[in-house]
């Protein structure tokens, strides 16, 4: 019998990468406060791994969203007091985002109730099993990010 497309291995990683990302999000979403969503913990992630004062361009660029996206996003956050949005000093034209007191705190309180989760995660495998499997997913990304940026080949050269 002819294997199904469920059999190809490239299928079943991406479908296995689909629901890990599911069971993150949703686990991630039981532990955010009221009127915080799983874009604003992300955001939030953002700023704790790399720092704040980007601009909402340049956030847009690294999360991968549109401008339109990111400015509701950061209009939100901002109602929450989790982040503000100011003026570039300087150059006037751009707004620099901050990340506030409030929403460090928030950021730390969400993982701090999440902390038995990554346990359990960090004794159901090894550092050695989570280690083996980056190089394989960074190239995966990598590839993907490549093949996202450039222009879609000739129909002939797809073949």
């Amino acid at each position: 019998m002819a294997p199904t497309l469920q059999d190809r291995p490239d299928v079943a990683v991406f479908s296995e990468i689909g629901v890990i990302e599911h069971l993150i999000r949703q686990s991630v979403a039981h532990h955010l406060p009221p009127g915080m969503t799983y874009a604003h913990f992300e955001l939030l992630q953002h700023f704790h791994r790399v720092g704040d004062g980007q601009t909402p361009a340049e956030l847009a660029r690294e999360m991968m969203l549109s401008k339109a996206a990111l400015t509701n996003i950061l209009q939100r956050m901002s109602a929450l007091g989790l982040v503000s949005v100011l003026g570039d000093v300087s150059d006037g034209r751009k707004k620099r985002v901050r990340l506030t007191r409030a929403g460090q705190e928030t950021h730390a309180g969400v993982l701090k109730d999440m902390k038995w989760k990554m346990d359990l995660l960090r004794e159901g495998f090894t550092e050695g099993e989570f280690r083996q499997a980056l190089p394989f997913l960074r190239n995966l990304r990598l590839f993907l990010e490549e093949v996202s940026a450039g222009p879609a080949p000739e129909a002939s050269s797809r073949r």
